[in-house]
This record gives structure tokens, sequence and C-alpha cells, in this order.
């Protein structure tokens, strides 16, 4: 009986153990998928963290260029209105230049009308520029700079010509007149010429020499163009035959260059027509450039300039 007992808490020993041992292996097993899937759930972790980190990194990379990128632009744009404001204050202070310069030249600027020939059977108008001084020998202290061929007599005759001043270019009712007889030209063939005023007596519009000063450009101080360029652009002032009532402003550029009989002539954009031959071609920056001068070709009538730092130095 005894034995039995024995034998019985024995078996019930063994049943626990087999039952402990099963419960461990199944714990242990349970343990170990735990585990493998928190390892699993760590990489994973770790993964996404790592690309988090890859994303942020590579975001911050992108913010980081475009604020660079912003900045250059921002940059880009602070000069480009600078540059903007430079042109437009530069434009700005040419043009007032420019205006200023056309309303210095401008008085200086006069009418000539000459007779044709002898026989007054015709008039032939132009333009020139009035100076005073000596710097051309034999001539002062007064005189016009002028195209020859706005000044001779078709036959030969000697010149006549009625020379209207205006003080205020803008009032084509307000000039003062003045005129010359004969002139002086600079040499043979050359389109250039100069005439002396001279007071016309009972007139109501008579001027004096007095008023010619307050008009005229002081030769002396009134510089020649040094170069002339190709591309150089130019102010041309005359009273053109028709619409010259009033003085005429043209401008365009240096084109071209052209020699005949010894002297320079310009090509130009400007418009030249025969009204304004004998006038002023000037740079901005107040230079001279020469005499505008309308030249009837076989062809066709060509606007020229005549290079007066080339023809006189």
């Amino acid at each position: 009986m005894e034995q039995d007992k024995h034998t019985l808490w024995f078996a019930v020993l063994v049943v626990i153990s087999l039952a402990t041992y099963g419960l461990y292996s199944e714990t242990k097993r349970s343990l170990l998928e735990t585990n493998e899937e928190l390892r699993k759930a760590q990489e994973e972790i770790a993964r996404i963290v790592s690309e988090n980190e890859q994303t942020i990194s590579a975001q911050r990379d992108l913010i980081g260029q475009q604020e660079t990128e912003l900045t250059e632009v921002k940059a880009s744009e602070e000069l480009l209105q600078e540059a903007v404001a430079s042109f437009q204050n530069t434009s700005s202070s040419g043009q007032l230049s420019l205006n200023s310069l056309l309303r210095d030249f401008a008085p200086s600027v006069v009418k000539l009308v000459c007779l044709r020939d002898s026989l007054t059977r015709g008039l032939q108008q132009g333009t020139g520029m009035l100076y005073k001084g000596t710097s051309i020998s034999g001539i002062g202290p007064y005189y016009i700079q002028t195209n020859l061929h706005v000044v001779e007599a078709e036959d030969g005759s000697q010149s006549q010509c009625v020379i209207a001043v205006y003080p205020d270019p803008e009032q084509a009712n307000s000039y003062l007149v003045y005129k010359s007889k004969g002139y002086k030209f600079y040499e043979e063939d050359i389109d250039l010429a100069f005439l002396e005023p001279i007071l016309v007596e009972e007139h109501s519009r008579a001027g004096t020499f007095s008023q010619l000063d307050e008009a005229a450009r002081d030769s002396a101080t009134t510089p020649l163009c040094n170069t002339a360029s190709i591309g150089d652009h130019i102010a041309i002032l005359g009273y053109p035959g028709i619409g010259g009532d009033t003085l005429t402003v043209t401008d365009g550029i240096i084109s071209g260059f052209e020699f005949r009989s010894g002297a320079r002539y310009l090509k130009t954009s400007a418009k030249i027509d025969q009204g304004n031959s004998g006038g002023i071609a000037i740079k901005d920056s107040g230079c001279v450039v020469g005499i505008p001068t309308y030249v009837q070709a076989q062809i066709e009538s060509l606007g020229r300039i005549l290079d007066l730092n080339y023809l006189l130095n």
C-alpha cells in the first residue's frame, strides 16, 4: 500500500514535471518569437528613423539650397534694380544734358535766305552757325559758318543773303534781321564758306551788334570733336526748307565715312534736307562734329556731315 502511494506521487511528479517542461518550452518558444518580433520591430524602427533622418537631412539640404538661391535671387534683383536706377538716372541726366546743350547752341543757329543769281530769279534757303572771335583769318569779330553751296550765286555774281537770328528759336515770329554781301570760302572744291553779318537799315526787325553778340557763340570755347566714330550719336540743328519756320532738331548715328575733294564727310542716319545745309551737328558731349550738308547726287539726294576736325586740324 505504501508502495502504491510512492508510485502515485512519482507519477504525479512526472506529470507535473512534464507539464512544467512543456509550459517552459512553450514559454521559451513564445519568448524567442517575441524577441524575434522585437528585433524586427527594432530594425524597422531603426530603418524608419534612418529614413526619416535622411529625409530630414535632404529636406534641410533642400531648404538650405533654396535659401541660397533665394539670397542669390534677391542679390540679383538688387543689382538689377540698381542697374535700372542707374540707367534711368543716366538716361535722365543724358536727356537733360542734351536738352541743355541744344538750348545752348540753338540761339546761334541762324536762317539764311540768299539770292540764287544777280537777276533775283529765285531764292535758296539754308542754315548757318553764328560765331564771335577771330579764329578764321581775315574774318571777325562776328561771322557765320555755312556751306558754300548755300550762299554762292549760280551765275558767279556777288552773293547776297538775308540773315535771320532767333534769340528764342521756338518763337518763329521773333527774329532779328541782318544781311551779308559776298563771302570767304575756305578752299577750292570744299563746301565751306564764311559770311560777315552787316547791319540792316530802316527795317522794323533790324538787329544791333549788341544783340548779335548775345546770340553768337564764342569760337574759342566751342570745341571740335577729336574723334568721330561709327555708332556715335549726334544731333543736327537747322532750318529745313519744309517746316523751317522754327529750328528743327534731328538725330541719328554716324554710319560711315566718305571722302571727296580732300575732305571727309560723315554718313549719318539723321535726316538732312536742303534747308539744313550749313547748320551744325553736335555730339551729346557738346563738341561740334561738323556741318550738315545736303548733297545733290546724280541718282539720289544725300545727307552728309562735313567733318570739321578732319578739315581744319
